[in-house]
């Protein structure tokens, strides 16, 4: 069986504030190297997050360029990785929608993607001939349009047509997985294959480019998180993904928050306990499995809250006196359990995918941990970095202690 490596699993340096050059390295020399050296290891895969800001300085000075990849061999990090989803300052006060900008409809957008994925080409380790970059579910579904679809095809195509002549270039082969999210275009699995088999590819073949060339370039980061707030089950998702021949190219190992709701207190206790002005958190509710209906989903809320929450259950309890809500906030994923005993958590999910793996032997994307909220939990702030670093390497510790039970860690 083809087995990873410790050393081949990363985490989401988005969890770290720092959206010029200078802060990147210094991410990289004072948080990834200390997670690095906790774990055991002489190196490390990446799952590094870099700007829109830091990404133009290293594209246009080589000298920038060099000290980067200076910064990479002496803190041991295989740039094998990178997040191309937020495109500016993801630790702003308030993000919200803003993560979702520029979109694929804008030309901003493209252009980014184009830069990071000269940059992972040049910054791939020896040896390595292959990199994953993952990218926004084309944009904020509330928003979008019959026009902004058409823009998003064709930059799509513009992108595959980019990363093929890099790799005849330089030999690299860069590979974009679109990254189903709650609320955006592409939330579901279902919508994501559509978009593929009704969109993309027809339109590709209008403009005589074959399915394989678009195939190879664009396919899925598969975010656990994300889909389990859908309640998709994990192992049919990739299934009918692969078997739809779309590249599983990235799945972020993440963890949703899960909440079985019977009374208003537990709402509030709920909402002060994960309320956040920072990220947005978009909310599902779900009715309970036993309750036996074609469509378990009951509504949505953009974001969590504690108004929005109570007036569901409202309007529900009479029929429904228990509601199974899924958020988007991604918990550690070692974390399965709460002092409060309503809470838990969508590990399962992980779980699924790591099943997933041990029987499909074929598939063995970048596995990347993504907690960006674990500032979140971290109260004190004097002591910050040192319960940032223990609480990455416990989720190292346990997806590893995982990876061995499916015999998929070498």
């Amino acid at each position: 069986m083809n087995a990873y490596e410790s050393k081949t699993l990363a985490y989401c340096s988005n969890v770290h504030p720092g959206e010029n050059l200078d802060d990147v390295i210094e991410n990289i020399r004072s948080k990834f190297s200390v997670v690095k050296v906790q774990r055991g290891l002489t190196e490390m895969a990446s799952g590094l997050w870099l700007s829109a800001k830091a990404a133009d300085t290293l594209v246009n000075s080589t000298d920038e360029m060099s000290r980067f990849k200076r910064a990479l061999a002496s803190s041991g990090m295989l740039l094998t990785s990178l997040n191309g989803f937020p495109f500016g300052n993801f630790h702003q006060d308030v993000v919200k929608k803003s993560v979702y900008l520029p979109d694929w409809a804008q030309t901003e957008r493209i252009v980014y993607s184009k830069n990071i994925a000269k940059i992972l080409a040049e910054c791939l380790p020896e040896g390595c001939e292959q990199g994953a970059i993952s990218t926004l579910p084309l944009g904020y579904a509330n928003v979008w349009s019959h026009k902004n679809q058409q823009i998003a095809v064709n930059q799509l195509i513009e992108l595959s047509c980019f990363l093929q002549k890099l790799e005849q270039e330089t030999g690299k082969h860069i590979c974009f997985g679109i990254e189903m999210e709650p609320d955006c275009v592409l939330e579901t699995t279902a919508q994501l294959i559509k978009f593929f088999q009704g969109d993309l590819l027809p339109a590709a073949g209008k403009m005589n480019i074959k399915p394989e060339q678009i195939l190879r370039y664009i396919g899925c980061c598969f975010d656990t998180c994300h889909q389990a707030v859908m309640n998709e089950n994990i192992h049919h998702s990739l299934t009918v993904i692969e078997t739809a021949g779309i590249r599983i190219c990235k799945i972020q190992i993440s963890n949703a928050l899960s909440a079985q709701i019977t009374t208003q207190q537990q709402i509030k206790q709920l909402t002060d306990l994960f309320f956040d002005v920072k990220f947005l958190h978009q909310t599902k509710v779900f009715l309970p499995k036993k309750i036996k209906r074609q469509d378990q989903n009951i509504t949505a809320l953009a974001d969590l809250s504690l108004a929005g929450l109570v007036a569901i259950f409202n309007q529900t309890k009479s029929a429904f006196p228990e509601l199974q809500v899924k958020i988007h906030y991604h918990i550690p994923i070692h974390q399965m359990n709460f002092s409060l005993d309503f809470l838990s958590s969508t590990q399962y999910a992980i779980l699924q995918a790591l099943d997933y793996l041990n029987s499909h032997e074929q598939c063995r994307p970048v596995l990347e941990i993504e907690t960006y909220t674990w500032l979140n939990f971290v109260l004190d702030k004097d002591d910050q970095n040192k319960a940032l670093i223990t609480g990455l390497v416990n989720e190292f510790t346990w997806l590893q202690t995982e990876l061995a039970k499916q015999n998929l860690l070498d």
